[in-house]
């Protein structure tokens, strides 16, 4: 009969949830890190000098630390469901408010798309290049390498939240191995190639030189800088972005995005460091 058949059917599976680790903190991290980390910093280090550039990061992460506080406030005081941002302003200020500044943060995050995309089509043409490998040229080569990164990255938000969420696992283990091969790099002994090209590993005379700023350019000032590094700084509020996937979202995005936030503003502290 029907009713036996109903019966039978199995039931839906139930959707993947996150805790505060995969689902906040490590999502947070993946979405400040970025672009600006491997092909500016180093450019605003030389620029700002490490005592400026701190204060630069540290200027950045109280204005991200507020917004993640707020966020943490809002997210703690009630039932969070799905939505992400725009439940958790709207609840707050209403959906007026919420829709428009909700409509803010997906152009923003489609801009950080394409920022960090082309920052990395660049980064892949140049490597490409000084090993003797060219498409077309230098522009048609960017744009080719870019059209290909991010029909791949369509391919894995199409793909679902579980396969989105082991590739964002498979993307910070190679951000790690990325830290853990610079700070390698760091350590080692710098040979006469190496000393010729500027780098002289860890010296006291060096770093106390590079310590205070050495502006070059029209656009070097501190705010030029600040205003380059700040982007690199956003994507705090990925975690409760996805507050509907979250295991107990209270608990999580204010855990997670705090987390991120501190983790991240320390790693930046030791880069701008090792590299003045």
């Amino acid at each position: 009969s029907e009713e036996d058949e109903d019966d039978q059917k199995e039931p839906p599976p139930e959707p993947t949830r996150f805790g505060w680790v995969q689902g906040v903190m490590i999502r947070c991290m993946l979405n400040i890190w970025g672009v600006i980390l491997y092909l500016r910093l180093p450019w605003i280090t030389a620029q700002a000098g490490i005592g400026l550039t701190w204060v630069i990061i540290m200027l950045s992460t109280c204005i991200t630390g507020i917004t993640g506080l707020s966020t943490s406030a809002i997210a703690t005081n009630g039932k969070v469901k799905g939505g992400g941002t725009y439940f958790l302003i709207s609840r707050s200020l209403g959906p007026e408010l919420g829709g428009s500044i909700g409509l803010i943060f997906a152009f923003a995050n489609a801009v950080a798309v394409a920022m960090h995309t082309v920052g990395f089509a660049e980064t892949v043409t140049d490597l490409m290049r000084d090993n003797g490998a060219v498409m077309v040229d230098r522009i048609n080569d960017i744009r080719i390498i870019g059209i290909i990164t991010v029909t791949c990255l369509l391919g894995i938000s199409m793909a679902g939240m579980a396969w989105e969420s082991k590739a964002q696992i498979v993307f910070f283990l190679l951000i790690m191995i990325s830290f853990a091969s610079y700070i390698v790099g760091t350590i080692m002994p710098a040979s006469e190639e190496k000393q010729a090209k500027g780098f002289f590993s860890y010296r006291g005379d060096i770093f106390a030189e590079n310590f205070v700023p050495s502006w070059r350019g029209p656009g070097g000032s501190f705010f030029g800088m600040f205003s380059i590094f700040f982007p690199s700084a956003t994507g705090i509020l990925a975690g409760a972005n996805i507050s509907g996937d979250l295991k107990n979202p209270a608990v999580a995005i204010p855990r997670g995005t705090l987390m991120a936030i501190f983790w991240t503003t320390f790693s930046y502290l030791v880069i701008s460091a090792t590299i003045g």
